[in-house]
Formats: C-alpha cells, structure tokens, sequence
C-alpha cells in the first residue's frame, strides 16, 4: 500500500501542488506587471527597461522574446518557470541530507521551505523591507538569479572535494559556466562569494604550507569570468548616471539620508533591525541548538560564511548619487541567506535522521522541535504575506495594517 502511494499517488499530488503554484506564480506576475497605481514589484520597470534594449543583464535578453510571444503574460511565465527551476534546484540539492526521501517528498519540502518569510511579531516594522528573506517575488533579476547561485554553489562544493585528490576538470568547468551564469543575472551573489572563496583559499594555503597552490589558483580563476562581467555590467549600468555613482562607506553617508528614512535597510533603522532579527529565527536556531549535525559540515560554514561577507558588504557599503536609496547590495544577503537556509534545512534535516535512528543524547528531539517550530512560525509569516501580495499589496506593507491580535 505505501510503495503503491509512493510510486502512484505521491508524485500525482506533488504534480498537482506545483501546478497550482505556478498558475499563482503566473497570476501574480501578471497582476504585477498590470498594475497602473502604486508600486508593487519592480517588474513593469524592468519590462521597460528591457523594451528599450537596456542590457546590463541576461534577464533582459530573455524578457523581450517572451513579451513579443504572449504580452505581459509571456513574461509572467517566464517568471514562474525560473521560479520551479528555483525549487527543483532547492530538492535536487537535498538529496545530500536526506537521500531516502523520494524525489516528490523533497519537491514539497522544497515549496513549504521556501514558503518561508521573515517572522511576523506585533509592531515588527514592514512585512518586507528591512528583512532578509531567500524567496521573492517582485524582484525579476532575482528571480532568475536564484536556482543558478545555488546550482553554482553545489557544483562548488562537489569542486572542492578535489582540491587535495584532484581536480576534476569537468566539475570544475560546469562550476565555473554556473556561476557565470548567476552573474549575468544579477552580480549581488558573486560579490560576496568571491571574497568568502579568497578567505577559504587562504587558509588553505596556511594549512598546506603552499603545497596545493596550483589547485588553489584554478579554484581562485574560476571566479574571473564572472568578475569581467560585473566589470561590464557595471560600465552599462552606471554610464550616464547623474548625481555621482559608485559605491561608498556608510559612514560617509549624509545622515539626512538615514533620518528621512531614504536608506531603509541596515543597522540605522529601528524597523529593519527588527527585520533582521526577525528573519534570521529558524537559521539562527539552527546554529545554537543543533551543533555537530550543522557545524560538523563543510557546506554548512561556507554558506555561512558567504552570508557573514555579504551582510559585511551591505552593512557597510551603499551606492552613491541617486541610487542611494536602493538598498541594491541588499540584494546579496538575500541570496546568500537563500543558500544558508538551505543549508540550515539540510542540518535539519540530518539531525532529524539522528533522531530517528535512535541518537536521543542531550534532548536532541527537544532541540529538533524547537527548531521546527521556528521555521513553522517562518512559513506561515510567509504565507501570510504571499496572501497579502495575491490580494494586490505592495511588498512595503507595513505590518501594523494586518495584525492578528491587537497590541
């Protein structure tokens, strides 16, 4: 009856789930890209701005075929599949933690996980901005973004594990192309993972004494692809841009800049550092309560690593001129933390085997429980906010117009 469920039933419902989901995804977008009053996502400017042949992205070459095939729709699609493709890439990479699960079991972890949004507390600020959340919807660059930098960031790891018996040279070219390919999307997630990688690079080679240092320089080259890129995109990107460019420490910043509320990410507002307190609950359970079956992993602290320079980065550093107001270098933790939940899920998950398996030490179900009722908590404050986004809401709504309870 169960092997009947698993090889029937199973993959039908999962079939089902994911359709209706791209039919909201589908609906959304369009509702989005339709919308005259207000500002609900950044896609009718990205449909323009690809319309009028600006290229500083790939997202741009695709956007325009789409559009000339079935109007707004077409581009909603094209959202929608990237999207799936997210989701799968997120359940193809949870094989490592969990590879009993059956494939259709990882496709709906995958759709609740990343269902996950920053934690709705009374008086928390804004449903969105402020926090750091892996799963977007309004944003079209990252959105295509988003199944290549993980992609990339699994076929590194498989890299890595040749670096001290042999490079395989083909892993290391699909890494490489992956990650290209992210940077051509949007650059936020090479920016931080090209630092992490050089600290990762240099302390291997303090504790190889320079013994693994052709390895290391293959590993480091494979990043140069994507920083000709950002060399590229940035040339595209600023040229012409009035009121000075760039990029420039915050602590050289105009404070009127931070009391009128322009700079709305970051540790200078009271609502965003409640933002990211309130997106970090269940990763940050994670790291305090689940020890070995987390920080026993590579994988584990390089994303976590990758997410501690790419926050560095956006704490410190803001765009100048006009830009300044965009908070676009947010754009790397939230890839970053992407990867980082996942991560955190894969810990999760592998303590949740422990557990079953019959390792019980130091109240580990108790962790475990506590764990899952925080990303709980994180899921249906994403849900709640993916309601509010279906109903036609901006993603700046602030959460005092929604309260479950008066305070």
């Amino acid at each position: 009856m169960k092997r009947n469920f698993e090889k029937k039933a199973l993959p039908a419902v999962t079939l089902l789930v994911y359709a209706v989901y791209f039919l909201a995804m589908c609906w959304l977008h369009h509702q989005q890209l339709c919308v005259t009053d207000g500002f609900a996502s950044d896609l009718p400017q990205h449909l323009e701005e690809a319309l009028r042949g600006e290229v500083y992205t790939a997202a741009y070459l695709l956007i325009p075929p789409a559009y000339a095939l079935a109007g707004k729709w077409g581009m909603a699609v094209l959202l929608a599949i990237f999207q799936i493709a997210a989701l799968a890439v997120f359940a193809w990479g949870l094989r490592a933690a969990a590879p009993r699960l059956p494939a259709p079991v990882r496709l709906l972890l995958s759709l609740v996980v990343n269902l996950a949004q920053a934690a709705w507390i009374p008086r928390g600020g804004y449903w969105y901005i402020g926090t750091i959340n892996g799963t977007i919807y309004h944003n079209t660059t990252y959105i295509m973004l988003a199944p290549f930098a993980l992609l990339a960031m699994l076929c590194f790891y498989r890299a890595w594990q040749g670096m001290h018996t042999g490079l395989d040279v083909r892993t290391w070219l699909v890494y490489t192309v992956l990650l290209t390919l992210s940077t051509a999307f949007k650059a936020n997630f090479v920016f931080a993972f090209a630092p992490a990688l050089l600290l990762l690079l240099i302390a291997d080679l303090i504790r190889t004494r320079g013994k693994n240092l052709k390895r290391e320089i293959l590993i480091g080259c494979s990043v140069l692809p994507s920083i000709a890129l950002c060399l590229l995109e940035s040339v595209v990107l600023f040229s012409g841009e009035s009121g000075g460019g760039g990029l420039e420490l915050i602590f050289s910043v105009d404070p009127a800049y931070f009391e009128n509320g322009v700079i709305s990410w970051g540790l200078f507002s009271e609502s965003a550092r409640r933002g990211m307190i309130r997106s970090l609950v269940f990763v940050g359970a994670v790291a305090v309560l689940l020890g070995r079956a987390a920080w026993g992993h590579f994988r584990y602290r390089f994303s976590l690593l990758t997410f501690a320079v790419a926050m560095a980065e956006a704490l410190l550093i803001v765009e100048g001129g006009e830009r300044i107001g965009h908070g676009n270098l947010w754009w790397g933790p939230f890839i970053c933390y992407w990867v980082f939940l996942f991560e955190s899920f894969c810990a999760f998950l592998r303590a949740g085997t422990a557990w079953k398996s019959g390792q019980r030490q130091a109240l580990l179900g108790g962790r475990l429980l506590l764990c899952g009722a925080m990303l709980v908590w994180q899921i249906i404050s994403g849900i709640c906010f993916l309601v509010l986004l279906m109903q036609g809401n901006s993603y700046n709504i602030p959460i005092a117009t929604w309260q479950f309870w008066p305070f």
